[in-house]
């Protein structure tokens, strides 16, 4: 009876162990595997890695080599998740000796293996999980708020055109005598002048912030759109003090500048085999990307120029606007977009253009809050 009980308790102290060890795998090392996909990690890459880490200070070669042959049970030269589970904590794993040892060796070796293509080519890292749902969603957003404000000036009997018709009345409008009102630096995105300025936007914003969705995730497009838009309306607010602003314009054009930022920082890697006969490859190469981009600021940098001031009666862009979102897009796209082999350089100078901003931020911010050669409130009659 007394055995029996032995034998009971040495079961259960047995898979306390085994979720103990599995618990930590899942922590030190899911995570790693999962970024991984299905297919897991190459075992010549944790081979390699191992011995770069110097593990066989601790451990000789030869078990090293044993470990990698045991984890490759089904014969595919790689090691995903399960595989690893089982040479760590199964019966046929490591000695607890060996495993004690090795922990750490392995940690850092996973940790520093990134998948060959990914860490080379740019358009290896393309990819739809997460999908690409912020500039969808905030597209079909400033469609909707357009929607309601055509209603809207329906009943005052003022119809919207192609290039005429938005509701200064609006809350959500940057209105110069009403700068108090923080929203609205952010708010007067969703506002479009007549059905042109809606529809170019949107195209714009569609066509160049869906690229940075596949690679770069919404959450690093959401702060580019929405950091450029309030650095549109700062730049405007000091600059253009006495006008009206509405457009995503500053969003837009923050998007132009983080194509081009991450343009820089991953060079090499959009560069990855690109004149080996590819067209694809070569047409999406780091500088035909720089020169359609370029190419694309001038041009409509320059039509907002001619349109607003030569053309009589013409629409008065906020082109300082443009210009404080492309700035927030180059000083903010080398620290927050992905960038593929991180250089030491390239560390230092995010820190740089991120700072340039925020300082920009500060000092247009004053400028708002004391200079006094501003409308005065109510000044302008809705």
């Amino acid at each position: 009876m007394g055995r029996r009980r032995d034998r009971e308790k040495s079961v259960d102290e047995e898979i306390a162990l085994q979720s103990e060890i599995r618990r930590e795998l899942d922590r030190n090392y899911k995570h790693v595997f999962q970024s991984h996909g299905p297919s897991g990690i190459p075992l010549k890459d944790l081979h390699r890695e191992l011995l770069k880490t110097g593990v066989t200070s601790q451990i000789p070669k030869e078990q090293v080599d044993r470990l990698i042959n045991k984890a490759n049970t089904d014969g595919d030269a790689f090691i995903n998740y399960e595989e690893f589970v089982t040479l760590m904590s199964g019966e046929d794993a490591l000695s607890r000796r060996y495993r004690k040892q090795i922990n750490g060796f392995i940690e850092a070796a996973i940790e520093n293996i990134v998948p060959y293509r990914k860490r080379e080519d740019f358009l290896a890292n393309y990819t739809c999980c997460p999908p690409p749902l912020f500039m969808v969603s905030i597209t079909l957003a400033e469609i909707a708020v357009f929607i309601y404000y055509v209603f809207e000036l329906k009943k005052i009997d003022q119809p919207v055109t192609w290039d005429t018709g938005i509701y200064l009345c609006s809350p959500l409008v940057y209105d110069p005598t009403r700068r108090i009102e923080v929203w609205r630096y952010f708010s007067y995105m969703f506002m479009h002048q007549g059905y042109l300025h809606l529809i170019f936007n949107c195209i714009f914003q569609i066509l160049l912030g869906l690229p940075l969705e596949f690679v770069h995730k919404f959450w690093r497009v959401f702060l580019i759109y929405i950091l450029g838009v309030l650095a549109g309306s700062l730049a405007h607010s000091v600059t253009d003090r006495f006008m009206f602003l509405a457009g995503a314009s500053g969003g837009c054009y923050a998007l132009i500048g983080a194509h081009i930022a991450a343009i820089i920082v991953n060079w090499k890697e959009m560069n990855y085999k690109c004149w080996e006969g590819s067209f694809l490859r070569m047409l999406l190469s780091a500088p035909v990307r720089i020169t359609v981009l370029l190419v694309l600021v001038v041009t409509d940098t320059g039509s907002a120029i001619y349109r607003r001031y030569t053309v009589p009666g013409g629409t008065k862009v906020g082109i300082s606007a443009h210009l404080g979102g492309m700035l927030a897009g180059l000083l903010l796209g080398v620290p927050i977009m992905k960038n593929i082999n991180e250089l030491p350089w390239e560390r230092t100078l995010g820190l740089v253009t991120a700072a340039i901003y925020i300082l920009f931020t500060v000092i247009a911010v004053l400028i708002n809050g004391l200079y006094s050669d501003y409308p005065k409130a109510d000044s302008y009659k809705c």
